[in-house]
């Protein structure tokens, strides 16, 4: 008796151990938006723009951080870095600057390439300091002209690529030129987005994403499904909550199928192997959840913001493009991983079953 109560105790001492250190390792984590102004809550009520919003998808316990001044560009945060991190207990860091920081309306080029040649630097520092970097993607403003607009999206193109998390919230308050979309700003103050921008802007950030990081799922790579007959011809999925605006794009016998729905534009474009197919203006849609069928279906993905068509093209000819992913399903083999940094899933042939 007195053997079957020790082996007991140990037993539920070991449980004990491993119920710990598997606590231990979700740890509650804190999150620090670095930025400027729009990164800060200006143009929002009560300062509570995307960053606050944000937080609300935050698992249990995790803690937020807003540091974000005013007007700052990527020299500020250079400036800034050693001293407003020290003392920090700091997991993730949010970078929350665009291209109109760096003067891109007034100086043009110039901006552009200490945009091109600071950001990456400073991701570095905050990845050599042990911080798990987010990067908000370049936005819209009320002055930018069809110049501007051009090298902004062609800036956030390459960001798209960079091996780094990534948040594509021009693509949900863009106005399809450069400025934001009526509605989304108060008309007046044209370097920030509205409460209803910020809400926008907001959306852009997959709602279980920091879940999928607190389970330390990686970033995902393209995984090459060419030559494979899947016999997949139905996918369907649920989005995550708060979905404003969306871009899903999969391959059907080889050829690549691309919906944009740009809420703030009112309008749904459907894009062939890159190519413009058609268009609806003054289009609105519900979003409850979406069926796929073709043929042999492969490399789903779902972003929760539009893209430009400079990005669809880029998409359809291969390129892995991977800010505001919620869902990538390479589907080799019928596999329906997710590989997005998302823990949202989809179905394959539900009739079937």
């Amino acid at each position: 008796m007195m053997k079957t109560r020790v082996l007991y105790m140990i037993g539920l001492m070991a449980c004990m151990a491993l119920s710990f250190m598997s606590c231990a390792g979700r740890e509650p984590q804190t999150v620090c938006f670095f930025g400027s102004s729009v990164c800060r809550g200006v143009g929002a009520d009560s300062l509570n723009g995307y960053a606050s919003l944000v937080r609300q998808n935050f698992p249990e316990g995790w803690e937020y951080i807003n540091i974000s001044v005013d007007g700052n560009n990527t020299f500020d945060l250079f400036a800034r870095l050693e001293k407003d991190f020290a003392g920090l207990d700091v997991q993730y860091v949010v970078l929350g600057i665009s291209l109109g920081n760096e003067g891109l309306h007034e100086v043009g080029e110039r901006a552009v390439l200490s945009y091109r040649e600071n950001m990456p630097r400073l991701i570095r520092m905050l990845q050599d300091k042990g911080y798990y970097v987010i990067v908000v993607n370049n936005y819209t403003r009320g002055d930018f002209n069809e110049v501007d607009y051009q090298d902004l999206c062609t800036v956030n193109l390459e960001v798209q690529q960079w091996d780094v998390t990534t948040i594509n919230v021009c693509g949900t308050l863009d106005n399809g030129k450069g400025r934001w979309a009526e509605g989304y700003w108060n008309g007046q103050d044209i370097y920030h987005p509205n409460q209803r921008g910020h809400e926008a802007m907001a959306s852009a950030f997959p709602p279980s994403l920091w879940e999928a990081l607190q389970e330390g799922k990686k970033l995902p790579e393209f995984v090459s499904t060419e030559g494979d007959d899947n016999g997949v011809h139905r996918l369907s999925f649920v989005p995550e909550p708060g979905l404003q605006s969306y871009t899903l794009s999969y391959e059907s016998n080889d050829t690549v199928f691309t919906q944009v729905y740009a809420a703030a534009q009112s309008r749904k474009s459907f894009y062939v192997n890159g190519s413009l197919h058609k268009q609806l203006d003054g289009y609105s849609e519900s979003i409850s959840s979406f069926v796929v069928n073709g043929t042999n279906l492969h490399q789903l993905f779902f972003y929760r913001a539009a893209m430009t068509p400079i990005e669809v093209e880029a998409l359809a000819q291969g390129k892995f493009l991977r800010s505001s992913l919620e869902l990538y399903c390479p589907l080799l083999q019928a596999d329906v991983t997710n590989y997005a940094q998302t823990t949202n899933g989809i179905v394959a042939n539900e009739q079937n079953k």
